[in-house]
């Protein structure tokens, strides 16, 4: 919002928690009160909302009248000082729930890689000439580490971190994430922003596109989540790119997979909700006037030679990803996924005993069909590949996690 972005992190960890570490390039020295971590149930709610989705529908969903139409309408040590060879200072340190975290700036980067390995950060030689780019472009650095003392009692999961920071330039650092890649990874953007400002897309990375609004036939595949598989990969080549899944305005579903956020959660992710106009909005129960976005990239070891650059387009016109249960009533509406209109298709008869009219091109923005029961709906459920996906959240900006 403005200049002011919210970065929220979900780390999918591959490996032992004692061992995991990130740092993140950031514009400005972060302070204690910059950085908190966050409740990861944010990130399951924000999945379940904006998520792929099959629906079912009956005539009654493309009946409507004229009252339907109307009614759609801890601290630490400062840190201060020189590291031992003078090429790198600590601007502070603290605790952030069960993270201990650095801030650094340094005049070169082979020194901030030794002083990087002599704190036990698993860092190589392959980063110097990034870390280069980035001391060179002014970043300061946040680096954390995880201590198993300070971890809630039963955790499954490392806590999302959140932190937040002034800077002209809306984007996310994603090329050292890729200096430990497995391989392929997958990073899932949710962005919030001023409704005004639209969906979020990115500037540098090709966007790809799925077929959808189409009937899904249960017998092609063993599964929704198979078949949602395959549209993915054959999406995405063999170079970096992104889809946009979702983009929708205050809370608005046609039909929900899952709660829209709620006022807590958009305050949680460091949203400031501007209610002006807002009133009418029927955003899922919140008096926000915000836009939703969900964009799913998918990048491998090369081709990734620029860190996202992402821009708010102004475009507030509702998208998502839905695909209908194939109906032979529904023939006529949409085509069958892969073969297109039926050739002989049926209808729905026209007539209801409550009156109304048949709507001649698919169901109206926030009318209700049912969600089917699929197994895989949501992105990172059954449905998606075995690989680590990055969830990254902002508020004005977006979610992800980087490892070093």
């Amino acid at each position: 919002q403005g200049t002011r972005t919210t970065l929220t992190l979900a780390n999918d960890v591959h490996g032992d928690v004692d061992t995991f570490a990130i740092v993140i390039p950031v514009p400005e020295v972060l302070g204690e009160g910059d950085v908190r971590v966050v409740d990861p149930a944010l990130f399951a709610r924000l999945d379940g909302y904006s998520a792929p989705r099959l629906v079912k529908y009956t005539c009654d969903d493309f009946r409507y009248d004229e009252d339907d139409m109307a009614a759609d309408a801890s601290g630490g040590s400062d840190g201060s000082g020189p590291a031992a060879d003078g090429s790198v200072t600590v601007e502070a340190e603290f605790a952030a729930g069960e993270y201990d975290i650095t801030i650094l700036s340094a005049t070169e980067s082979e020194g901030l890689i030794r002083w990087l390995q002599t704190n036990g950060y698993g860092v190589d030689a392959r980063a110097e000439e990034l870390l280069g780019e980035y001391i060179e472009g002014g970043s300061y650095f946040f680096a954390a580490r995880v201590a198993l003392d300070r971890l809630p009692e039963g955790a499954s999961w490392l806590s999302p971190l959140q932190f937040d920071y002034d800077a002209e330039v809306f984007g996310l650092p994603i090329r050292l994430g890729t200096l430990n890649s497995p391989g392929t990874q997958d990073l899932m953007v949710y962005t919030l922003t001023d409704f005004s400002d639209g969906r979020v897309g990115i500037a540098n990375y090709p966007e790809v596109t799925v077929e959808d609004e189409c009937m899904y036939r249960d017998e092609r595949y063993d599964s929704f989540g198979d078949f949602w598989m395959e549209q993915v990969n054959g999406a995405f080549g063999a170079g970096a790119s992104y889809l946009t899944e979702y983009a929708y305005g205050n809370g608005h579903c046609d039909p929900c997979t899952g709660e829209p956020p709620t006022d807590d959660d958009l305050a949680a992710l460091g949203f400031t909700s501007d209610t002006s106009g807002g009133a009418d909005t029927g955003g899922g129960g919140s008096g926000a006037y915000y836009f939703f976005t969900r964009l799913h990239m998918r990048y491998g070891l090369v081709g990734v030679d620029q860190d996202l650059v992402l821009y708010a387009s102004g475009d507030t016109s509702q998208q998502q990803i839905r695909y209908i249960e194939h109906e032979s009533f529904l023939e006529n509406l949409f085509p069958v996924c892969g073969e297109g209109m039926v050739e002989d298709p049926g209808s729905c008869d026209g007539t209801t005993d409550t009156g109304g009219d048949v709507a001649s091109a698919g169901p109206s923005p926030y009318r209700s069909g049912d969600i089917a029961a699929c197994g895989g709906c949501a992105t990172g459920g059954a449905g998606m590949p075995a690989v680590g996906a990055l969830a990254l959240v902002l508020a004005g900006v977006v979610a992800g996690r980087r490892r070093l």
